[in-house]
């Protein structure tokens, strides 16, 4: 795993039974995990958990995009579970 992988797994509760990794980190009022994340520009900004890990996990949403559960678990971002929901 890379450091960043390392870091967001840390951050998690797994749920055996479901396969879930429920973030335990800041969650947002709507009920999503939020993480800060490092830009490419070396900025930061507040992501939602499940788009950090699928960007650590998977690799880059494209545009027009929302990554999503697809468990259900609005604070699952276990890499297995995420999808692509397409908004454009």
């Amino acid at each position: 795993m890379t450091s960043k992988q390392q870091r967001l797994h840390s951050m998690t509760a797994i749920q055996n039974d479901t396969g879930c990794w429920i973030w335990q980190g800041q969650v947002s009022n709507s009920g999503y995990g939020r993480v800060m994340e490092a830009r490419q520009d070396k900025g930061t900004q507040m992501v939602s958990a499940q788009t950090a890990s699928y960007h650590a996990f998977i690799g880059e949403v494209p545009d027009g995009h929302l990554v999503k559960q697809t468990c259900g678990n609005r604070l699952c971002i276990n890499p297995e579970h995420l999808g692509l929901l397409n908004v454009s």
